[in-house]
């Protein structure tokens, strides 16, 4: 069977990828290792958030209709810093906006994939489903993939690596990649908070790590805590009750208490790029290019702005037949993603060096916030930024 795109890796970015290239009528075949996860509990749902420019992709593929409904806005983001004055407002009013990002529950919108790309004539789904070998050519690739215990031999025009931050693709392209590890671990969970301000987001800058809270459904929030390995690892084994009040503690009482936690997660904190996201007839995507440091929420979003260059420059080429895989094609896709991608590394990495690391003094840290906060057009172009609109 030929393919235009074999995709690996069915998460959202891979499956974004697919639908978008067959709304264009490429004929696409996407691999993901996993069977398809049940629906957790509320309280243990895992949450993404999508910026606005997210949210105008999603529109623009007509995929934004099934997932709004579970769609929480972020209208106001809050910043400060524990033990002192000052601090930084965003505010999608100021921008004109309806919202300045919303947070969707993962699940949901893996379903909702799921559901276009079944209706999508020219997307193959394989689920479970494992490559079990690779052969590059001039022209094309020829693939062995396994499904429900079966083999069948493919060809395509481009292979798509989107497995991961541990990239089995990747490193059997012998792409390099550059890591960095920030000595941090993130707690993530979701609180059930009394009094929820709705639409509201928080950013604490701690005196080592932050903590943010990100508005959720039905009074709950989804709290990311940033703390160093040994903290961290003891803060999420403790009793609920413990744990709760130490959250408590992080966050002050302004914004309301919080009565109750979800199951927590544990990881470290890392971010990494490749070197190169293109070989011949080949492409790194999602985790597997860059996986960067979640305080800014960015990671999923830098992502679907790249598969948005894919789509604007299939949609330049229409007038002729285009092979998405050649190399002047791989090669302005690259080039034209690289400013954004290299502006987002360079802001996150920031961020989490300086401002949540305790690198630089807590005050000078609060008062550069209130500054920020103070000067119009710069807060004006991170508020962009941070929307993916520039």
């Amino acid at each position: 069977m030929h393919y235009d795109c074999v995709i690996v890796g069915g998460g959202i970015v891979g499956a974004s990828m697919a639908i978008m290239l067959g709304q264009m009528h490429y004929r696409v075949l996407l691999l993901e290792k996993q069977s398809v996860l049940a629906q957790p509990e509320p309280m243990d749902a895992r949450t993404i958030a999508l910026s606005y420019a997210s949210f105008c992709i999603y529109s623009a593929l007509g995929l934004w209709q099934p997932v709004a409904d579970k769609a929480v806005p972020i209208e106001q983001v809050w910043v400060s810093m524990q033990g002192q004055y000052g601090g930084s407002h965003l505010d999608c009013q100021q921008e004109g906006l309806p919202a300045l990002g919303f947070v969707v529950g993962a699940q949901h919108l893996e379903e909702v994939l799921y559901g276009a790309l079944a209706s999508l004539e020219t997307v193959t789904v394989l689920r479970p489903a494992t490559l079990l070998s690779q052969q590059g050519y001039p022209d094309n690739w020829h693939l062995l993939v396994q499904a429900q215990d079966a083999t069948q031999a493919v060809t395509c025009r481009l292979l798509v690596a989107a497995d991961g931050v541990q990239s089995i693709l990747r490193e059997s392209q012998g792409i390099p990649w550059v890591k960095k590890d920030y000595g941090h671990y993130a707690i993530m969970t979701n609180v059930r908070w009394h009094a929820a301000t709705k639409g509201v987001a928080i950013e604490r800058f701690l005196p080592q790590g932050a903590i943010a809270l990100l508005p959720w459904q039905n009074d709950w929030a989804t709290c990311i805590w940033t703390l160093a390995q040994v903290q961290a690892k003891t803060l999420s084994a403790l009793p609920a009750d413990e744990f709760l009040a130490a959250c408590q503690r992080a966050l002050g009482g302004r914004m309301g208490q919080l009565l109750q936690v979800g199951k927590r997660h544990c990881f470290p904190l890392q971010m990494q790029f490749a070197t190169t996201q293109i070989t011949s007839r080949f492409m790194l995507a999602g985790n597997a290019a860059h996986s960067l440091h979640p305080i800014a929420a960015q990671g999923l979003n830098l992502s679907l702005r790249d598969i948005w260059q894919l789509r604007g420059q299939l949609l330049k080429a229409r007038a002729t037949p285009c092979d998405i895989g050649s190399p002047v094609f791989l090669a302005e896709y690259y080039a034209r993603r690289k400013a954004d991608q290299t502006r987002m590394i360079f802001a996150t990495d920031w961020i989490a060096r300086f401002m949540a690391s305790g690198t630089l003094p807590g005050a000078l840290r609060a008062m550069g916030m209130t500054l920020f906060d103070s000067f119009t057009p710069c807060k004006r172009l991170f508020t962009q930024a941070g929307m993916g609109m520039l």
